[in-house]
């Protein structure tokens, strides 16, 4: 009984071959194949009971012929993330192919998909190149970083083309899982099982569908962040969802996607990569339509991601640029919603678009998928043609107008909020001045061994910004005095230096009520007394560098890098409590995780020098995220401070530093008031429609919460579904 059960599972497992694979789309089989599938699962049938009886006339257990099977598969897999990358894929070809013979049917399938992806070029990319691999936190599937920019076309689809067969043979491993758990034998589990399952993988439209459907169902977890409520089927509501499906939604290959989305006139744009046709997993005849095929199949996906983020949503267009999301248009196509429910959902659910012919037919899949707008040219080998995608809505337009023009107003909620009655006062990138930064800096440059010189330079241009008046932008309402002091405003607004849009938004933390307004201060302006200052530093000058760093703190109170500079001079006078005062300033308004990182350093040292030896200690402790390159001397400044507290090791755990700075008076940077500030901008600027106002906060939100799914937001907020080039 034994003997027929395992079979009857072998056998399951063919007719799971037949069902999901035609190998000769494949393998390049014969067509015999598919004329005679039911023959042939036949003799495979009898030819596996016949192994099962000669095995049981031997005193062999078949499932003894593997011992435990799946184990060594996740050793194998977890050797991925364990040892460098091409020693491990080296190591799975040689068990796979070279020693195939004592291979386990597990083995000899990773082998066989890395060797067809091109894994041996993995050794010279990782070389050349920072890369590693990870498992993302939301699939769970691995991902190769490099930096793409340093890579070329070949390298970059040998890393896609690798990253994609691991994820397949991972796929098919967790399918073994669940078929073991379902109560296969792992006996009957061998390596066309696991071939029909990465290739299943390829084509799981219903799947995914499955997978949507329950990613979207009940509260989205990210429309309330830190205090603030985005509006239910607003815009924030909206791009959160979409982006939480697009990051968890496990694909064969990877997916860059950005999208715009207008929830009051119901309509969604995306922009979605395909796959280059050299990656595809097929033999090279059948590449181009393959390719075609998967970005039909993808596109439906996204559309059904779209919609069901939310019932506002009527429109969705979609557009597919070959490589990323930046790359050339080849399929553009449009759904309007009851249409899509009607026609092309079913056909996803019911598994119509899972089915193999189609594979290599996607004229047949947009006949299922039914789009009501399509632009989309196909050659002779069924290969998708550079395209002028379909038009973008003007509703989108209309918002991406650069800051500094945008003269829409604000909503009455955010006016006293962010100190501003216009979009364009929010404004800090856009500088017309008559002096600009790379001004300044070319002072610097060409008058490096002659300080004197720069500096009579440098005030000259201070009295030019003085001369100037108002500094020409629509939104600038003030100007400098002939000695280069930022004026009030005619209606009594600050001026104001903002090093990035982000740290404009968290202006209402400092003084001032929401009757504040503030004017865009040229940049040169800070940069001047910013270089004055260090040249008065390098000088000796301390009382004057103190000046020109004061002036720039109070002309950009948001901007931590004066801060920092103005520490240095008061260490250069070993006045380590002005110092430490300056920098625990600085900390109440810090974001960014260079920001923090460096901040600490220098108050750790600062508070070392002043006896202050548990918050000195905690402070290098808190250097954990910014990546800056003070690492290690912080910690040999650390072990240095254990041994003067008589402690065994610097180490410190993150509470452990947090209780011990806030019992110093130390601020635990990025304070909540600041992040829940940075929170309520990015939610509520979505929501009124000013996407390019919000994306600074979003990033800086992301940094801190929601991970992929909010980063994944701010990057579309920032470029939108038009592209990087637009903006």
């Amino acid at each position: 009984m034994q003997i027929v059960d395992c079979t009857i599972c072998m056998l399951m497992s063919y007719v799971d071959v037949v069902k999901n694979v035609r190998r000769t789309v494949y393998w390049n089989v014969s067509k015999y194949w598919e004329k005679h599938e039911l023959s042939l699962l036949c003799v495979t049938a009898a030819a596996l009971l016949r192994r099962h009886i000669s095995a049981k006339s031997r005193g062999v257990c078949m499932s003894g012929e593997v011992p435990d099977m799946l184990g060594a598969n996740a050793e194998i897999l977890r050797s991925i993330l364990s040892q460098p990358l091409p020693d491990t894929l080296d190591m799975i070809i040689w068990r796979g192919i070279t020693n195939s013979a004592q291979a386990s049917p597990f083995e000899r399938f990773a082998a066989r998909l890395l060797v067809e992806a091109g894994a041996a070029g993995i050794r010279d990319i990782a070389a050349e190149n920072d890369f590693d691999v990870i498992r993302l936190s939301t699939t769970k599937r691995f991902w190769l970083r490099c930096n793409g920019n340093d890579l070329s076309n070949e390298q970059f689809n040998v890393v896609q083309a690798v990253e994609s067969a691991l994820n397949r043979i991972d796929y098919a491993d967790d399918e073994a899982r669940r078929a073991v758990h379902g109560g296969m034998p792992e006996a009957c589990i061998d390596e066309n099982f696991y071939i029909a399952k990465s290739q299943q993988y390829l084509r799981n439209v219903s799947g995914a569908i499955v997978a949507i459907d329950g990613l979207q169902e009940g509260e989205n977890n990210f429309r309330r962040m830190r205090g603030t409520e985005g509006a239910r089927g607003g815009n924030w509501d909206i791009s959160t969802r979409f982006a939480n499906v697009c990051e968890n939604l496990e694909l064969p290959f990877r997916l860059h996607y950005r999208f715009d989305v207008d929830a009051s006139s119901g309509v969604m744009v995306v922009r979605f990569s395909i796959p280059n046709t050299a990656i595809m997993p097929v033999a090279s005849q059948y590449r181009d339509g393959f390719a075609s095929a998967y970005a039909v199949r993808l596109a439906g996906m996204l559309a059904w991601a779209a919609f069901s983020s939310s019932v506002r949503l009527t429109q969705v267009d979609l557009t597919g640029c070959v490589g990323d999301a930046d790359g050339i248009p080849v399929i553009s196509m449009g759904f309007d919603r009851v249409p899509f429910m009607m026609g092309a959902l079913p056909a996803m659910k019911n598994g119509q678009c899972d089915v193999v012919p189609l594979d290599v037919d996607p004229l047949a899949l947009l006949n299922l998928l039914r789009p009501v707008r399509y632009v989309g040219f196909f050659d002779g080998n069924r290969a998708l043609t550079p395209i002028t995608p379909l038009a973008t809505s003007a509703v989108f337009l209309e918002k991406r107008v650069s800051e500094w023009q945008d003269q829409r107003a604000l909503p009455e909620g955010l006016r006293g909020f962010l100190r501003a009655d216009r979009a364009c006062e929010l404004d800090v990138m856009h500088d017309e001045s008559p002096v600009s930064t790379d001004d300044v800096n070319a002072i610097m440059e060409e008058n490096e061994g002659s300080p004197m010189v720069a500096e009579l330079q440098l005030e000259a241009a201070l009295a030019q910004l003085g001369e100037s008046g108002e500094a020409g932008g629509v939104c600038e309402a003030g100007g400098t005095d002939e000695t280069g002091v930022a004026k009030i405003g005619e209606n009594g607004e600050i001026p104001l230096y903002c090093s990035r849009p982000g740290v404009r938004l968290i202006i209402s933390l400092l003084d001032g009520d929401e009757h504040t307004r503030y004017w865009k201060l040229p940049d040169a302006v800070v940069d001047v007394h910013q270089n004055l200052g260090e040249l008065a530093k390098n000088n000796g000058d301390y009382e004057r560098a103190e000046r020109e760093l004061r002036a720039c703190i109070k002309l950009a109170p948001t901007s931590v890098r004066f801060y920092e500079e103005l520490s240095q001079v008061y260490a250069r006078t070993d006045e380590y409590g002005k110092a430490a005062d300056v920098l625990i300033g600085a900390l109440k308004i810090a974001v960014l995780p260079i920001d923090c990182e460096v901040l600490y350093y220098r108050l750790g040292y600062a508070l070392w020098q002043l006896g202050r030896l548990p918050e000195a200690l905690a402070c290098y402790a808190m250097m954990v995220n910014g990546g800056t390159p003070f690492r290690t001397a912080a910690r040999d400044e650390a072990e240095e401070v254990s041994r003067q507290m008589g402690l065994p090791s610097p180490d410190m755990k993150y509470g452990d530093a947090c209780d011990a700075l806030r019992s110093g008076g130390v601020p635990v940077a990025p304070e909540d008031k600041v992040l829940d500030t940075i929170a309520r901008a990015a939610i509520c600027l979505t929501d009124a429609g000013f996407p390019l106002l919000a994306q600074d906060a979003a990033w800086m939100l992301g940094m801190r919460d929601g991970g992929d799914v909010i980063g994944a937001v701010a990057m579309s907020l920032r470029f939108g579904a038009e592209g990087r080039s637009k903006n």
